[in-house]
């Protein structure tokens, strides 16, 4: 009998949703592979929704796409996030992460890394590449939205749901 990815994590993560909040616990920690993070969730940028969007201290765009297990999907998924991002990663249950990581060629060829999250930790599998946005607009517009959201030491890994934008290029 064949056991498909999304049958094997659906003791940890029974859906995406699921996951996705996992990673955003986990990024919440100052054990963060990324640092100190302010985060959104489900960031619309018009041809797209990002699952997780994030900035560094440093001032850095990073965007996650979440899967279960359709990690194909989710590495083109990430690859268009650098329109707007200078790094891109593709988040999977850990079961699934290090299964696929055979497939690091991939992940190379677009630019994008891969994660692994369960229970306790976030690893990367894969680093992203560090790249240039390629449209310099949309990653303004995002600056501008971390920008204008107010954050402090307690809120500073609280997601804000629903962030869409007038994403037209000016």
């Amino acid at each position: 009998m064949h056991t498909s990815a999304a049958t094997v994590n659906a003791g940890l993560f029974d859906t995406e949703s699921a996951l996705v909040d996992q990673f955003i616990a986990l990024i919440g920690l100052d054990s963060s592979p990324w640092g100190s993070l302010q985060i959104t969730t489900e960031w619309d940028y018009r041809t797209g929704i990002t699952d997780v969007l994030a900035r560094t201290t440093d001032g850095r765009i990073v965007a996650f796409e979440a899967k279960l297990s359709d990690w194909r999907r989710a590495a083109h998924q990430a690859y268009r996030n650098t329109t707007f991002a200078t790094r891109a990663y593709v988040v999977l249950p850990s079961v699934v992460a290090e299964r696929i990581r055979v497939h690091e060629q991939v992940f190379e060829r677009y630019g994008v890394g891969l994660c692994s999250v369960n229970a306790d930790n976030i690893k990367i599998l894969i680093e992203a590449r560090e790249t240039k946005p390629l449209l310099p607009w949309l990653y303004e517009r995002a600056q501008t939205f971390f920008n204008a959201v107010s954050y402090d030491s307690t809120t500073a890994h609280q997601p804000r749901e629903g962030c869409n934008f007038d994403l037209q290029s000016t």
